[in-house]
């Protein structure tokens, strides 16, 4: 199982913006400072290795991306892409169309393949009027 970084996601409103997306992935940019009340996404994939063939097997309930927002758990949704009946790619994203408020908010993210944790990072943001 591979994590993938989502880039271009083709969704309604500004989730589909580059700019719009925050990135908390292990080893990223985050940024440091987040214009407050502006939209945004955090999102993540994850792809079967296709030599596997076991690619449903990989891409249940059990393979997520999970968000806490200053300390507390946020609502995931879920797509999953289909190639005929195989499952290809399963996205995990968490969308805040009405921004956060000012001042400094705490993201933990967390990325399980078939239940066992596989990464987690924590990002400190401070979100500042525009």
């Amino acid at each position: 199982m591979a994590a993938l970084v989502v880039v271009n996601v083709s969704r309604a409103s500004l989730e589909g913006e580059p700019e719009a997306r925050l990135e908390i992935f292990p080893g990223s940019a985050t940024p440091s400072v987040f214009p407050a009340g502006a939209p945004f996404w955090i999102g993540y994939a994850f792809t079967p290795e296709r030599s596997r063939g076991e690619a449903a097997a990989h891409l249940d309930e059990t393979t997520r991306f999970e968000l806490e927002l200053d300390g507390t758990a946020v609502e995931v949704t879920t797509e999953l892409e289909r190639e005929g009946s195989e499952p290809v790619r399963k996205t995990d994203f968490v969308s805040f169309p009405d921004g956060l408020p000012a001042g400094w908010h705490d993201l933990v993210g967390r990325w399980y393949d078939r239940g066992k944790l596989i990464l987690s990072n924590r990002a400190s943001v401070e979100f500042v009027e525009r």
